[in-house]
């Protein structure tokens, strides 16, 4: 098992992230995955990276994504 980083222990985002249980659409769990690591300074090169390489097979991923940041900074500024 892979060891976590501070950065990655300490972000709120990461402990949301969960394996996908077969609810909702893949892509939708892509998008809420890659989300929530862009949301880390630790992880966002990854996710970009993952992106990149997922685009061909799910050409809408990026456009989910940049909403379900857009949701999570408005709940983050909200509370």
């Amino acid at each position: 098992m892979q060891s976590l980083t501070k950065s990655e222990t300490e972000c709120p985002y990461l402990a949301q992230l969960k394996p996908w249980n077969g609810q909702g659409t893949y892509v939708e769990h892509l998008a809420q995955h890659y989300a929530l690591m862009a949301m880390n300074k630790g992880t966002i090169d990854h996710a970009r990276h993952m992106t990149k390489l997922l685009k061909l097979d799910f050409p809408t991923l990026n456009i989910l994504i940049k909403k379900r940041i857009k949701e999570l900074q408005d709940a983050n500024t909200s509370v």
